[in-house]
């Protein structure tokens, strides 16, 4: 059915040309969830602002997991509810760019337009059949590649291998430490296959680099924990808990569904149980949760229970592969939406 479904998506909708005198770099994925989508879209808005500051530039995504409907523009104040996870996330950490949610892409964009955007970003837009950007980057990850995968129900992918042939560009991450030059070409060759690329598509790799824990707090002064309870609502906690124990010690782990609102009282109690205060989210669910943790009886509850709450930093880091690096890929993008 999964197969028939999309198939008959694409024989539906055709793509349509962007909407003119905006810039558009999309960012998409064939597979369900974990592969680096929003990393990748915050690397690219601080690149590009750097690179193009006299641009205004914005993120747009449907906001997946939302409870409201249509257009909403997103602000530090916003309710997950209302913007989903993501957006709130590029608020905190990109706090120059403008932010909305909206299903309809076109319809974001002219929001986006209307608030002065000439340049926007957007998260999750591969499977968006009424548009498509001048620019699309597809993430990859490396423990998943697409040769090695199958459709739902029997694998990880929502979408034919195929569609990455609409990509101008592939973006491999979480690349391991110690592989070499010899296995990203290896790797490179195996994905361009699968997918049938053109040579004139090239294939970036990038690491995960993870800063040291941020306290929930940012003005409070208290030291690094110790030993920490990892608490996360992503599509792959393995990776978060496996950074976090590379320098704390990791007594237990709650996994809960991607996007997931992270229930306080399993919280407390896991503190309670493993004698520890120090509990560690990821940048995602913190952002997902600050609203609503943050004021009236859960903040009181927080501090009854005497927790503190971390936070993993995550930054992509580009490798010098066999297509080049962090700067080939800007200028290289750059070129497909008329910028130097």
């Amino acid at each position: 059915m999964w197969t028939f479904g999309t198939r008959l998506l694409e024989k539906l909708f055709d793509f349509t040309a962007p909407l003119p005198n905006i810039k558009t770099l999309g960012i998409g994925n064939v597979h369900v969830g974990g592969t680096g989508k929003t990393p990748l879209a915050l690397w690219l808005l601080h690149a590009l602002e750097a690179r193009h500051p006299e641009e205004k530039w914005g993120y747009l995504s449907r906001g997946y997991g939302r409870d409201s409907r249509g257009w909403h523009r997103v602000s530090a104040d916003s309710l997950p509810q209302d913007s989903g996870d993501e957006a709130l996330l590029v608020v905190k950490q990109s706090p120059n760019t403008a932010v909305g949610v909206c299903a309809d892409r076109r319809e974001g964009l002219r929001q986006l337009a209307q608030l002065g955007c000439t340049g926007v970003v957007l998260d999750d837009v591969l499977q968006h059949r009424r548009f498509r950007p001048q620019a699309l980057v597809v993430a990859c990850p490396w423990d998943q590649p697409w040769d090695e995968e199958a459709l739902l129900p029997l694998g990880t992918l929502r979408d034919f291998v195929g569609s990455v042939r609409r990509a101008q560009a592939v973006v491999v991450t979480g690349t391991p430490e110690g592989t070499t030059g010899a296995d990203w070409s290896e790797r490179a060759a195996r994905l361009r296959r699968a997918a049938s690329l053109p040579a004139s598509c090239p294939i970036y790799f990038t690491q995960w680099t993870y800063g040291a824990l941020q306290h929930w707090n940012s003005t409070a002064e208290v030291p690094q924990p110790n030993r920490v309870v990892c608490v996360s609502g992503i599509a792959q906690p393995e990776r978060f808990a496996n950074a976090v124990a590379q320098h704390h010690t990791v007594v237990n782990e709650l996994r809960f569904a991607d996007h997931a609102s992270l229930p306080l009282e399993a919280i407390v109690e896991a503190a309670a149980h493993n004698n520890t205060p120090d509990l560690v989210l990821t940048a995602k669910d913190a952002a997902r949760m600050r609203q609503t943790w943050s004021r009236g009886a859960p903040a009181q509850q927080l501090r009854a229970a005497g927790i503190q709450l971390w936070i993993l930093p995550v930054e992509m880091a580009f490798l010098a592969g066999p297509d080049g690096g962090e700067a080939e890929a800007l200028a290289y993008l750059c070129a497909h939406v008329g910028l130097s």
